[in-house]
Formats: structure tokens, sequence, C-alpha cells
């Protein structure tokens, strides 16, 4: 190989050196690159293990604060996913608005049941929105918030496009 290289003419030499520097510089690139993504990773899974490590070792306390709050909860008062929807249409109503509810789910627990909607608001006015969030917060924690958004809609400035999204907790069985 070293005969092959001193038997080449000095611009054929010059090229070769920069061919293998380039195919170096390629190949050590793509070894960092591999290299990020599994130091990456490792520092994931280690933070998701002291998050999991950090619950298992709360557990009792979360069980004992959980087991409190369920005592707390009047029974009449929590929504089921139909119940849910009709009161917040209820609350838009008397807010003066017009809701579209959608994106209905459920997620089951051993002690509830958590039922999330998506709600929107199209071209409503800033006082309508809080008389909704007033009669919403009364009903905490019937009814809670997980996500908000507003815009000011486009076609008429004056207005605004409101999304919420609205969690009740149902006891179970």
């Amino acid at each position: 190989m070293k005969q092959f290289f001193l038997g080449r003419a000095l611009r054929e030499k010059l090229l070769l050196v920069v061919f293998a520097a380039l195919a170096l510089l390629i190949w050590g690139s793509g070894l960092r690159n591999r290299g990020q993504q599994r130091w990456d990773e490792w520092r994931s899974v280690r933070a998701e293990l002291t998050a999991q490590q950090t619950w298992l070792t709360n557990r009792p306390s979360i069980e004992a604060k959980a087991a409190a709050a369920t005592k707390s909860l009047d029974p009449a008062k929590t929504l089921n996913a139909t119940r849910l929807v009709g009161e917040l249409n209820a609350i838009s109503a008397r807010a003066g608005l017009t809701a579209d509810i959608n994106s209905q789910r459920t997620e089951r627990t051993d002690q509830f049941a958590f039922h999330t909607v998506q709600i929107n608001f199209r071209r409503v006015d800033l006082a309508a929105l809080l008389r909704f969030y007033g009669e919403l917060a009364q009903r905490s924690p019937y009814i809670g918030l997980e996500q908000f958004s507003l815009t000011v809609d486009r076609a008429s400035p004056g207005q605004l496009n409101a999304s919420f999204r609205a969690v009740s907790a149902e006891l179970g069985p």
C-alpha cells in the first residue's frame, strides 16, 4: 500500500489524502452521532428510573393521600362521561356560549375513572370565556382543566377562539 502511494504523482497523492480525510471525517461524524444518541438514551433511561423510584418510594404516602381524597369526595357530585358533557354544555349555555365538545376519552384506575373531553369555542368574547371559567371553577375538584389555548380569530380581530381540555373524576366501584 505504501509503495502504491509513493509511486503516484504529487497531485494524485493530494487527492488520495483528501479522499481519505473526507472518509475519516464522515465516519467520525457518524460515530459521534451514534455516541450522542446512546448518551441521550442512557440519560433518559436514568431519569425515568429515578422518577419511577421516587414514585415507588412515596407509594404509601400517595396511597394515603388518594384514600383521604376519595373520602372527601361526594360520590353524587362525581361525573361520568355523559354527565360531564351535559354539565359542560349547561355551563357554556349559562355563560352565553355554544360549545363544540368532542374527543371523549376515559382512563380507569382502581379507585377512579378520569373522563376527558375537548371543548372548543369559536368567535367568542373574553367576558363570556371568563364567565365560563368562573362557572367551571365552582365545580372544582369534580371538573378541572388540563389544557387551555386561546387565539385571536383572524377573520374578526375582536373575537377569540378558545380550546379547553376538561377532566372529571368519577369514583370507581
